[in-house]
């Protein structure tokens, strides 16, 4: 098993890309601490076990009020430590001082699921599979186990059978991310579908340029096809109702936010459409 990261250091240049921005896609404590202060030293070991119980569902990042002070100016930080929740751009929680850990996580759990157990193995794809097929059959009505049994079957390839089951659920569970996550299947597999018996590209076939990235991203080239969609996408934005945006939007989704190769390709994306 991969090492699962803890808590990690943030500066004045990162804080909008790594806080702020990231908030937008799943929430980040920030812990405000400095060297001298030996609450915060006791503090910090908590928030890397929590860091780490949460990998996935929750960033922690710490900030060195003494080396980055404009952003403890900026948030009016008065005590240390300081730890703040941020959610799509906004504290949505707080507290002072180096409280227990159980204080810490009865906070977190106002805001967010129970965390994933990391040391449990994981299903085979089948094995999963037909077990939240026989929990569907059981329980139709909960929203969670449908969206999670499409997210699977989009995975896995049976799109028509995810979008379908999506179609099905109410309102508030079309939101969620599993539910972008399947569109991004649908769309990526659409998109390759079209690609038929293409073998490459003309320089100037964008529509065919755009199809052949998602089969690209379909058989795991990743990044190769995200670089092809954002060059396709700096060629030309608008082609076919933004299809390179959408696309790259699609993988973004299924890459995680994450993922390295997401935060990179996002910025380049940005940047593309300033």
């Amino acid at each position: 098993m991969s090492a699962i990261p803890a808590a990690r250091a943030v500066t004045v240049q990162t804080f909008a890309t790594e806080v702020v921005e990231r908030s937008m896609h799943v929430p980040v404590l920030v812990d405000f601490w400095a060297d001298w202060c030996a609450p915060c030293k006791a503090l910090s070991p908590v928030l890397d076990r929590i860091a780490a119980d949460y990998a996935g569902q929750l960033d922690v990042v710490k900030v060195n009020v003494d080396e980055e002070s404009p952003i403890a100016q900026q948030l009016g930080i008065r005590s240390l430590p300081t730890v703040k929740l941020i959610h799509e751009g906004r504290i949505v929680d707080e507290f002072v001082g180096a409280q227990p850990e159980a204080t810490i996580r009865e906070m977190l759990a106002r805001h967010l699921p129970e965390p994933i157990p990391h040391d449990e193995p994981e299903m085979a794809p089948a094995e999963r599979l037909a077990s939240l097929e026989a929990r569907h059959r059981e329980t139709p009505a909960d929203s969670d186990i449908a969206l999670e049994l499409a997210e699977v079957l989009a995975m896995q390839g049976e799109t028509a059978r995810a979008t379908a089951l999506l179609a099905a659920l109410p309102v508030e569970a079309q939101t969620k991310d599993g539910a972008d996550r399947v569109r991004a299947y649908a769309l990526i597999a659409q998109m390759c579908a079209e690609a038929g018996d293409i073998e490459a590209a003309a320089p100037d076939d964008l529509h065919s340029g755009l199809r052949l990235a998602a089969c690209e991203f379909a058989a795991g080239a990743h990044e190769a096809a995200l670089e092809q969609l954002l060059e396709l996408l700096r060629r030309d934005r608008r082609f076919e109702d933004a299809l390179a945006r959408r696309l790259l939007v699609a993988a973004f989704a299924i890459l995680g936010p994450a993922s390295d190769l997401t935060a990179r390709c996002r910025r380049r994306m940005s940047s593309i459409l300033l």
